[in-house]
């Protein structure tokens, strides 16, 4: 596979950063576009200089041409789209969350083991020098055993209509799925799966979370975590052992710097990111194709449905549903 085509599906604001990144990645190109609207994917076409573009998802996962899929939609929507590419032997790489319950995902990694076809959930956070710095960290056990985990993911979003992408449930909206996905990866991916799992949400009259609080016990541990569109906030993450802690910077998510401190000694590392941040996620995906993966070593399709698991468990704690949870 010389150069691996790529194609993007929804051209929101995030599908604009991934195409950004996508032009910084050697290898590959960007080769078809897809929105519902066709003056959306011309125009999106034209500004990343797109051989062709479509105003029908399914044009774009019949292109034989086009070796993997973005999925970039809303969460409603990445399911869907995401089976009907795996089913037609198109690799997908999907935004988070790969799909809103474990039944879902169990059924996309089903579809992805019987047709041979890639499938990763876009998690672009586990995959940039900073987080690789950290786990770096951890396995040299730089900051001996875990106690504590403090991480959040925040910003003001009162202002947006009930019907927008935050609060709609038929668009799968609330800050869980949205935003607090993060905090609750970083605990899992540092302390694995919890003993317990308390959480309490403050809803909007729609019936999704506006913010909630979430406590993750483990046997000798503990992550506090948040997320809310109630305010903004700095967004520093906090791991901290008995030998030092790691702070890594705002917005810890995205952050191209971190801190180890031991007593009173500090070391800072920071990282010159290519682009935005996505391009680490799609050179992953990129050699996972080429060496004929279905599913990435580093964020694996297990992973994913663990992560959707604590995720459902939140959830029915604070009786959140979507209208399609039963697809």
């Amino acid at each position: 596979m010389e150069v691996i085509r790529w194609g993007i599906l929804g051209l929101g604001n995030i599908a604009h950063k991934f195409a950004t990144d996508l032009s910084k990645v050697n290898g590959c190109k960007l080769y078809g576009v897809a929105s519902s609207r066709e003056q959306v994917a011309e125009k999106f076409a034209v500004e990343f200089n797109v051989k062709k573009f479509y105003n029908n998802y399914q044009k774009l996962i019949l292109d034989k041409e086009i070796d993997i899929i973005y999925v970039a939609t809303l969460n409603q929507d990445h399911y869907k789209y995401s089976f009907e590419a795996l089913s037609n032997k198109k690799a997908v790489l999907c935004e988070k969350p790969l799909a809103i319950n474990k039944s879902q995902v169990q059924n996309l990694i089903k579809c992805s083991k019987k047709n041979s076809s890639f499938l990763m959930e876009a998690l672009w956070t586990r995959f940039n020098p900073t987080f690789k710095q950290l786990l770096s960290w951890l396995k040299e056990d730089m900051i001996g055993p875990i106690r504590y985990i403090n991480a959040s993911f925040s910003f003001n979003g009162l202002k947006r209509s009930i019907d927008s992408r935050l609060f709609n449930p038929h668009k799968a909206g609330g800050s869980l799925l949205d935003i607090g996905i993060y905090p609750l990866f970083l605990a899992y991916l540092v302390l694995g799966k919890p003993k317990d799992i308390k959480s309490n949400a403050i809803k909007t009259s729609s019936g999704v979370d506006k913010q909630i609080g979430i406590l993750l016990s483990y046997e000798n541990s503990h992550a506090v975590l948040y997320s809310s569109f109630s305010h903004n906030e700095e967004m520093i993450a906090r791991i901290c052992g008995e030998k030092g802690e790691i702070y890594i910077d705002s917005r810890w998510h995205e952050s191209p710097s971190l801190t180890l401190v031991r007593g009173e000694k500090r070391l800072k590392r920071n990282f010159n990111f290519k682009g935005k941040g996505y391009s680490y996620e799609i050179e992953e995906a990129n050699n996972c194709l080429r060496k004929g993966y279905i599913q990435s070593p580093l964020w694996t399709q297990k992973n994913t449905l663990d992560l959707v698991v604590l995720m459902d468990e939140i959830r029915e704690q604070n009786k959140i549903l979507y209208p399609m949870e039963n697809t």
